[in-house]
């Protein structure tokens, strides 16, 4: 019996230094990554805007759906694996070097948006995303933590590369 209170009494510590450690964690949050490609920013910049063929090089989504303009911007409902549903707005859109697109969900665990800056390099294009987030529920800034706070941009310029035939080294 003694065992038995002693971990739960382990387990309730854990519990609440994972919370206060979580809460500690600032709720607006900017990375940066970028990589460089053998391509040119015209085609990058094309990929990254023809929507309805993200599913076919993008690992984690799953369907694309365009949805009617958000004030006059570019909308669509994206399903990504486990089938997490999110509404993005193109805020954005300067051929072939910028790129931004938000989240357009309020209230939802997360909020923010993704900057794609694509500059010209002599052996083809360099392709950064911004990604700004606002999570203001404390678990959802302990998963992103333990997980990888840049994973999902990390993957999707791995995605990026990989449709070309190349392998990203990001930095």
């Amino acid at each position: 019996m003694k065992i038995l209170v002693r971990l739960f009494l382990l387990l309730l510590v854990l519990a609440a230094g994972a919370y206060f450690y979580a809460r500690s964690i600032p709720e607006h949050q900017t990375h940066t990554r970028m990589t460089r490609l053998k391509q040119t920013p015209e085609a990058i910049f094309a990929v990254l805007t023809d929507l309805p063929n993200f599913p076919q090089w993008n690992r984690k989504m799953v369907r694309i759906e365009m949805l009617p303009p958000i004030d006059g911007k570019e909308a669509t409902r994206q399903t990504f694996k486990g089938n997490m549903s999110m509404t993005i707005i193109t805020s954005e859109s300067t051929p072939p070097t910028r790129l931004v697109r938000s989240l357009g969900d309020a209230g939802g665990p997360f909020e923010g948006s993704w900057t794609y800056e694509i500059t010209r390099a002599p052996d083809g294009a360099q392709v950064g995303i911004t990604e700004q987030s606002t999570m203001r529920q404390p678990f959802f800034r302990l998963m992103a933590r333990l997980f990888g706070e840049t994973k999902y941009v990390d993957e999707h310029l791995e995605d990026l590369a990989k449709h070309f035939g190349e392998t990203a080294v990001i930095r």
